[in-house]
């Protein structure tokens, strides 16, 4: 599953922003953002972000390359 920004240009046609090898006829799922949906998601996202990031960087295994700082 890949998340694609996009607009709805009218008449049951939406615009992705980004090119994308899709096959013809492939189902989609259209999420539609309210204004206030938008930001609360952003923050969601950034949050899970912080979370992901937190475990790569702070861990047993990568503390030996503070050793070459």
């Amino acid at each position: 599953m890949k998340t694609l920004s996009a607009i709805y240009k009218g008449n049951r046609v939406v615009e992705l922003l980004e090119d994308v090898d899709l096959l013809e006829g492939i189902e989609v799922l259209v999420v539609i953002l309210e204004s206030n949906d938008e930001r609360t998601l952003h923050g969601q996202l950034q949050s899970a972000a912080e979370i992901v990031f937190a475990k790569l960087w702070d861990n047993k295994e990568d503390e030996v390359w503070n050793e070459y700082l």
